[in-house]
């Protein structure tokens, strides 16, 4: 027997013949759908928007002669934010201040709650932010989502804090000692002075002396900005776990970092001989800041590669780790090259006569003194404004919404696609139930089976009876019992 075959006009007349099913089944899916956008529970999605601006703060300030910024550091501290917003610390007291508890005292689970009902979403190549929260009511729903935002900024602020306290600390123990060291100096200069009769210099002494003050002070700054990588790099692998520390940089990173040592040390060269102003000073100034973002898009290469699992947390302190390793490296470089010119600056200090030798060194020691007590103390009230201050990186651009209509249930979609899939359901029943009926059911069947030609067919008697309804039925019950009682006779 060949294999069975549907085609257009069977499938039709499988239809026609059940549509009163198909009609059935499909208002019976209607009617599902009905009763469920009855007792569904609406949901209402609050949105706000916020600009978190990059921060250029105290860090920054002190390492900005070797950093630079790409869009891919941007992404990333968008994505940090992201994720401080709904961190454990900003969503368990909303969870706790919006939700009922179960009747063991329980809430909701955290991770459960920010699949539900916290959705962030960065802008591509903006500082916005949307922050968009579900919730059962409208009033609810803007209610969680200003408690987020407040409680996403308090966070910040509690971090901001903290990191700008251990700079405070850091810069305060470093200011009582340059306040030390200065009064030294300037007593050693006042005796100096008092002792040799020697109030004032020559122009060439006054000239040598401004130069070796001026490679004291580099020098003094170098090592600040030493000091501070190293410890910034020492609090980083404090709080990376045990895989971020294990994960290394790459051989262009190492690159990288000797080719920013030796242009850090050819622009240290340039000290006393050029200004700022002066084109190879702009030259080697250019190319630092070339070599910091293929440095820093190299990071974030490696970062996403090594490292793709971790947080943004994670990721952003193993990019601060690589970028003060790059920084210990310029650093230790300049401070080299500084040291070769002191060396010479004191060369040249041993053929001064005794008097004069005397007087340079003292005096060197109290202008190097004094310009790093000026830094140091300038940076350590920036810090403590910053300590105490709250952070504006943060700014509110759209406040929570209040929704007017729900987002889901969406009704009509939800009525159209039951209505589509009763449809579809009771059509493929019919259409698979006639296509496994093995019943010859038409003439053309008979001849396309058999390859006989089919002279008549007899009609079903009782099914011809059943058409003509409740009438016709009595009526042929009353004409068959008429026949019967003649048949008697």
């Amino acid at each position: 027997m060949e294999d069975q075959v549907i085609d257009l006009k069977d499938i039709y007349n499988s239809i026609s013949a059940n549509k009163k099913f198909i009609t059935y089944t499909t208002a019976g899916f209607a009617l599902l759908g009905g009763i469920y956008l009855l007792f569904a529970t609406p949901t209402y999605q609050s949105t706000s928007l916020l600009r978190i601006q990059q921060e250029k703060g105290l860090g920054d300030s002190l390492l900005q002669t070797v950093t630079g910024g790409n869009s891919a550091m941007t992404t990333q501290r968008m994505q940090t934010n992201a994720e401080i917003l709904k961190s454990r610390n900003v969503i368990i007291p909303v969870i706790e201040a919006t939700e009922e508890p179960e009747s063991d005292g329980s809430y909701p689970e955290y991770e459960e709650y920010i699949k539900k009902h916290v959705v962030t979403k960065p802008f591509k190549d903006t500082e916005i932010l949307e922050v968009a929260v579900t919730a059962d009511s409208p009033e609810k729903a803007q209610k969680v989502n200003n408690l987020i935002v407040n409680g996403f900024i308090s966070r910040l602020t509690d971090l901001s804090h903290d990191q700008q306290k251990q700079t405070r600390e850091f810069l305060e123990k470093r200011a009582q000692t340059s306040k030390q060291e200065l009064m030294e100096a300037e007593d050693k200069l006042q005796k100096y002075q008092v002792a040799n009769q020697m109030y004032s210099a020559s122009d060439q002494v006054k000239a040598f002396t401004d130069k070796v003050s001026l490679t004291d002070k580099t020098k003094a700054e170098s090592q600040l900005n030493l000091d501070t990588a190293q410890a910034s790099l020492s609090s980083i692998n404090g709080q990376l776990d045990s895989a971020g520390k294990s994960i290394a940089d790459s051989p262009a990173i190492q690159q990288y970092k000797t080719q920013l040592a030796q242009l850090v040390s050819e622009k240290a060269s340039y000290l006393g001989k050029f200004t700022d102003e002066h084109p190879k000073m702009q030259e080697v100034n250019e190319r630092i800041a070339q070599l910091n973002v293929a440095m820093n898009e190299e990071i974030q290469r490696i970062i996403n590669q090594e490292a793709p699992s971790s947080s943004s947390v994670q990721q952003e302190l193993l990019a601060s780790k690589f970028k003060n390793e790059a920084i210990i490296a310029a650093e230790r470089s300049k401070l080299a090259t500084l040291g070769a010119m002191e060396n010479e600056n004191n060369k040249t200090l041993s053929e001064l006569p005794a008097k004069e030798q005397g007087y340079v060194r003292v005096k060197r020691d109290a202008d190097v003194a004094q310009e790093i007590y000026v830094m140091l103390a300038k940076r350590l009230e920036e810090a403590k404004v910053a300590e105490v201050m709250v952070p504006n990186e943060i700014q509110v651009v759209d406040s929570a919404t209040l929704p007017e209509k729900p987002i889901a249930p969406r009704k009509a979609l939800i009525l159209a696609v039951v209505l589509i899939l009763g449809f579809i359901s009771s059509s493929l029943y019919v259409i698979i139930r006639d296509f496994f009926n093995k019943k010859i059911i038409s003439a053309e069947e008979v001849e396309r089976l058999l390859e006989i030609p089919v002279i008549g067919s007899i009609p079903d008697a009782a099914k011809k009876l059943d058409s003509y309804g409740e009438d016709s039925n009595t009526k042929s019950g009353f004409i068959t019992r008429m026949k019967g009682l003649l048949w008697k006779r």
